[in-house]
C-alpha cells in the first residue's frame, strides 16, 4: 500500500517518540541512579546522544561530588543541544507536522496561491473573522511563507490541481475555498480536481468555492457547460477583482464629490488602459450618468490607442450610443494631452484617472501632470495597489487633495471583496424586490426571475449597476450619502422626473454594453428591445417604471 505524505509524517513522528521512550526506559534500567533529579540532566544528555547515533554506555555517570558550576554548565550545554535537535526535527518533520495539524481542521478556509494578494487575503481572514486558514502553495521557498505562518496559518507545499494536495488541506471538511490566481485555466483545473474528489468519495460537505475569473463569457461557460460542476454540495461563486475595484472606486468617488460639495462631473480622462482601467471604463459607462441631457464624455490615453480602440469597439459595438468615447495615443508626453483636453482651463468637474497596471508608472505620471497643471484644481485618482507606505506619506502632504490613491490591496484583497457579502447585498435586495413585483405575472423579462445564485452575469450586473447608481441619485438630489436613514429620503416631483430620465439613460447604457439595440419587438436572442429609445419616445408605462425605481430607493435601503 502506498503511503501519502501525511501518513509518512505520522509514522516518522511516532518513530521519534518511540525512540525517545525506549531510550528513557533503557537508561532507567541501566543506570538506576539517573531516576533521581540530580542526574536528570545526564539522562537527557544521553538521550540526545542516542538520537544522534551515540553509544549510551560509552561513559559512566558523573561523580556525585562534581562542582555545581560544572553541572550548571552541562545543563546549559544540554539546552543548546535540545534547541539544535528541535530545529533539526522541526526542519525535517515540519511539513509532516503541518499536515497532521491540517487533518484536525474543520469548517475552515482554504486559499490557493501565496501571492501578495493571497497574503493580504489571509490577513483579512485573521483580522475580520479571527480565523486561521490553510494555504496551498507550489513554491517551497516562497517569500511570503514565513509571514503567513507567523499569522498562524498552515502552509502546505503542493499543487492545488493535484487531488492529493487538496485532500491534505482538508477539502472534504472545509467550508470555503478561495482560488485567486492569474491563470484562468489553472483556476478551472483546480475546480475540476475538487469536483473529482467530491464525486469519488460521495462527499456531501457544503463547500463555498470563490473563484477568480475575469472573462464573463468564461463564467457563463463554466455555469452552463457540462464540466461536472453539478454536485449540490459545491456552491460556485465568481469574482473579478478588477470589476470589484471599479465598483469600490466609484462609490468612493461619489463620497468625495459630496465632501467637495460637487454634484456633477463633465469629463473623465483615463491615462493608461490596463486591466483595471478597462473595468473602470465599463463601470463609468454604466453609472456615470449625472445629467438628464448630457452624455458621458470619456477620453482614453494609451500607448496602443488604435489597437485598444479597435478591440473595445469589437467587444462593445453599441458603446458609442452611451456617450462620447475617444482613444488618443500616449507615449508619456503630457503637453499634447493638456492642449487637447484644455486642462489648464479645466475646473474640478474634470476627473483624471491614472490607471496603468504598474504602480510606479501611475505615480510618476501623476506627479508630472500635477507639476504641469499646478494652477488647476481638478483631482487625479491614481491606481496604487502595493505602496501603502507611500500612500500614507503623500496623504500627509499638501498635495493630498489633488493626488488621491485607490485600489490598495489592504482595501481590495479582503474577504468582503472576495465574497461580496456587503457589496452585493443591495443588488440582491433589488432582485428580490423585482421578483415580488412580477410575481404571478407573465413578464417579458422572465429569464431574470431565477434566484440570485443562478442568475446570468448580465442579469446580476443589471442589479449591481442599479444598486451602484443609487448614490448618484442621492447625490444629485442633495441627500447626504452617509448618515441618512431611509425614512429621511424624500424626492420632490421635479427630482423624481429628472432622476427617472437619468435612470432610463443608465438602463439603456447597461443594455448597450451587453450588445442590445433597438427593435420594435423584444427579442432576447437577437438582443432587441423597443425601449432603447430616448425618454421622449418611450411609453408612459415605461416612464412610470423608471419613476418607480426612484421612489423605491428608501424601501430598498431600508431592507439592507
Amino acid at each position: 500500500m502506498k503511503l501519502n505524505r501525511r501518513q509518512k509524517g505520522i509514522l516518522g513522528i511516532l518513530f521519534i517518540l518511540i525512540l525517545i521512550g525506549l531510550s528513557w526506559v533503557g537508561l532507567s534500567k541501566m543506570y538506576p541512579e539517573s531516576n533521581t533529579l540530580r542526574y536528570l540532566p545526564d539522562r537527557i544528555y544521553r538521550i540526545i546522544k542516542i538520537a544522534f547515533g551515540g553509544d549510551p554506555s560509552a561513559s559512566s555517570l558523573e561523580a556525585a561530588d562534581v562542582p555545581w558550576e560544572l553541572i550548571l554548565a552541562k545543563v546549559f550545554t544540554i539546552c543548546i543541544l535540545l534547541f539544535g535537535a528541535f530545529k533539526i526535527v522541526q526542519k525535517v518533520f515540519f511539513e509532516q507536522y503541518t499536515l497532521l495539524m491540517a487533518s484536525f481542521k474543520k469548517n475552515h478556509y482554504i486559499s490557493v496561491g501565496l501571492s501578495k494578494k493571497g497574503r493580504q487575503l489571509l490577513q483579512s481572514l485573521k483580522d475580520d473573522k479571527q480565523q486561521t486558514g490553510i494555504v496551498i502553495e507550489k513554491e517551497t521557498d516562497h517569500a511570503n511563507i514565513a509571514a503567513v505562518r507567523k499569522q498562524g496559518h498552515k502552509v502546505i507545499i503542493g499543487n492545488a490541481e493535484d487531488e492529493n494536495s487538496l485532500l491534505e488541506a482538508g477539502i472534504k471538511r472545509a467550508s470555503n475555498l478561495i482560488v485567486f490566481l492569474e491563470s484562468e485555466q489553472t483556476v478551472i483545473e483546480v475546480m475540476e480536481s475538487v469536483q473529482q474528489i467530491y464525486q469519488k468519495s460521495n462527499c456531501d460537505n457544503p463547500l463555498h468555492c470563490f473563484i477568480h475569473l475575469r472573462n464573463p463569457r468564461l463564467i457563463e461557460l463554466v455555469k452552463n457547460a457540462d464540466m461536472r460542476f453539478s454536485n449540490k454540495s459545491i456552491a460556485l461563486h465568481f469574482f473579478n477583482i478588477h470589476k470589484m475595484v471599479a465598483r469600490h472606486f466609484f462609490h468612493k468617488l461619489f463620497l468625495d464629490l459630496e465632501k467637495d460639495q460637487k454634484r456633477h462631473l463633465n469629463k473623465i480622462i483615463f491615462i493608461g488602459f490596463g486591466n483595471f482601467a478597462k473595468a473602470l471604463l465599463l463601470q463609468a459607462l454604466r453609472i456615470f450618468h449625472m445629467h438628464p441631457q448630457q452624455a458621458p464624455q470619456i477620453a482614453i490615453y494609451s500607448p496602443q490607442a488604435a489597437m485598444d480602440a479597435c478591440l473595445f469597439e469589437e467587444r462593445y459595438p453599441m458603446a458609442h450610443k452611451i456617450g462620447d468615447i475617444r482613444f488618443h495615443p500616449f507615449q508619456g508626453a503630457f503637453q499634447p494631452l493638456i492642449e487637447e483636453q484644455q486642462l489648464l482651463e479645466a475646473d474640478d468637474s474634470t476627473l483624471v484617472i491614472h490607471a496603468f497596471d504598474d504602480d510606479e508608472t501611475n505615480l510618476n505620471h501623476a506627479l508630472e501632470l500635477m507639476q504641469k497643471t499646478s494652477a488647476c484644481s481638478f483631482p487625479m485618482y491614481t491606481l496604487n495597489a502595493e505602496g501603502k507606505g507611500l500612500r500614507t506619506l503623500l496623504e500627509q502632504s499638501q498635495d493630498k487633495e489633488r493626488i488621491r490613491f485607490f485600489g490598495g490591496m489592504e482595501e481590495t484583497c479582503t474577504l468582503e471583496f472576495i465574497t461580496g457579502e456587503r457589496q452585493d447585498k443591495l443588488a440582491q435586495a433589488i432582485h428580490d424586490d423585482y421578483q415580488k413585483l412580477i410575481s404571478g405575472e407573465a413578464s417579458e423579462s422572465s429569464r431574470y426571475t431565477s434566484n440570485w445564485s443562478s442568475l446570468s452575469e448580465d442579469a446580476k450586473d443589471a442589479n449591481r449597476t442599479q444598486a451602484d447608481h443609487i448614490p448618484v441619485k442621492l447625490l444629485l438630489a442633495g441627500i447626504p450619502l452617509a448618515g441618512t436613514t431611509p425614512n429621511n429620503i424624500q424626492f420632490s416631483p421635479e427630482q423624481i422626473e429628472e432622476l427617472a430620465i437619468i435612470e432610463h439613460k443608465r438602463w439603456m447604457a447597461h443594455r448597450y454594453l451587453y450588445g442590445w439595440d433597438y427593435g420594435p419587438t423584444r427579442n432576447d436572442q437577437l438582443k432587441l428591445h423597443p425601449s432603447l429609445v430616448p425618454w421622449e419616445e418611450i411609453s408612459e408605462a415605461e416612464k412610470q417604471k423608471d419613476r418607480d425605481t426612484v421612489l423605491r430607493i428608501p424601501k430598498l435601503l431600508g431592507e439592507v
